[in-house]
């Protein structure tokens, strides 16, 4: 099985994790050989209940481990993250980079190679790339407010979502092109399996007919929650995980599993930080089994090691995980994005401002 099968495809990553469960994970092995600029790691994360997470199952326990302080830093602005590598300034030390970040850096040669003989993760549902590393699989869907939106005057799918006589409210919508073209061409019709190559000219003649529909673009992606709770939006496109921690709040958010895009999350380290060890630690680090379960029970993923997946499935997160065999969900091509995320983000940006 190629590398890019398992990174892109549903078949691949089905029978990925199918061929590997059973298998026990190596043990995990710190190599102590920290540089003393290796006290420190700053983290990229992605805000809100996240943020909060990653501090509680990834973060507090290297620290814990090591002795080495972890900054997180809620920054998804891979611009940024370009800068500081172009200009010999590199201030974040691993990125939590969805898969057009994971992507379109290696292409742009922004990510140190991982250092496999400090990152011994076992066995892997989808192994890793020469410079990212999956960590977890996320599937993303529709929500609504169910008090101000109750049955049958919400959209569950992305159809509906772009059905402004049946649903008719205010959509917020991300700021960030990818998972968004494939929601929108998905929405014009075309069948998931037969989404890539994107038709990009398509999605934005879609997202055209959306536009005079939106109340809020969502900067970060607490606001894409945030925005129906605060009655700034009726509809938007987040994440389980999020809508779960609305409603522990008290928030009446519900979402619909009925159709979602599904990803891969990686963790990729820029080129040039001062602290490349302590970096490949902390991947290796949120690799073990025991963290791989923890962090998908509690963020409702899928984890990548192929030691944590059986505990996952039967947990009682499992009625919510990323199902990858139905047929209406889209899975997210990662080397379709390495090759066009920088055009189609900075086209889908200036479409935002016109």
């Amino acid at each position: 099985m190629s590398k890019t099968l398992l990174t892109t495809s549903r078949r691949g990553l089905l029978r990925g994790g199918a061929g590997l469960l059973g298998l026990m994970a190596a043990p995990a092995v710190f190599t102590g050989r920290a540089a003393a600029a290796d006290t420190t790691l700053t983290v990229t994360s992605w805000g809100g209940d996240y943020n909060k997470s990653v501090r509680a199952v990834f973060a507090d326990p290297f620290t814990a481990a090591t002795g080495i302080e972890v900054v997180l830093v809620d920054n998804g602005d891979m611009a940024k993250v370009k800068a500081q590598v172009q200009g010999n300034n590199v201030q974040w030390d691993v990125i939590d980079a969805p898969a057009a970040f994971a992507t379109s850096g290696a292409r742009d040669k922004l990510w140190e190679e991982l250092d496999m003989s400090i990152i011994k993760p076992g066995p892997l549902v989808s192994p890793p790339e020469t410079d990212y590393m999956p960590m977890y699989l996320y599937s993303g869907g529709i929500l609504w407010d169910e008090k101000r939106t109750p049955e049958g005057k919400h959209p569950t799918d992305f159809a509906g979502f772009y059905n402004f006589e049946k649903y008719p409210g205010r959509r917020v919508m991300r700021s960030l092109a990818s998972e968004t073209l494939e929601v929108a061409l998905v929405a014009d019709g075309v069948a998931p399996k037969d989404l890539y190559p994107l038709d990009v000219d398509r999605a934005f003649r879609a997202l055209d007919r959306m536009k005079p529909h939106v109340s809020r673009w969502a900067a970060t992606t607490p606001d894409q929650v945030n925005a129906v709770v605060q009655n700034e939006g009726d509809f938007s496109y987040s994440y389980f995980n999020r809508v779960k921690s609305a409603q522990k709040a008290g928030a009446p958010l519900a979402f619909s599993f009925e159709q979602t895009v599904n990803s891969l999350d990686y963790f990729a380290v820029p080129k040039g930080t001062k602290n490349k060890e302590a970096a490949m630690r902390f991947i290796d680090f949120c690799l073990k089994p025991d963290r791989q379960v923890a962090w998908a029970v509690r963020g409702y993923y899928l984890p990548n090691s192929v030691a944590a997946m059986d505990e996952v499935k039967n947990s009682p997160a499992k009625e919510f995980l990323p199902d990858l065999t139905n047929g209406k969900n889209v899975i997210v091509n990662s080397k379709w994005w390495g090759e066009n995320y920088t055009a189609v983000q900075k086209r889908y940006a200036e479409w935002m401002l016109t």
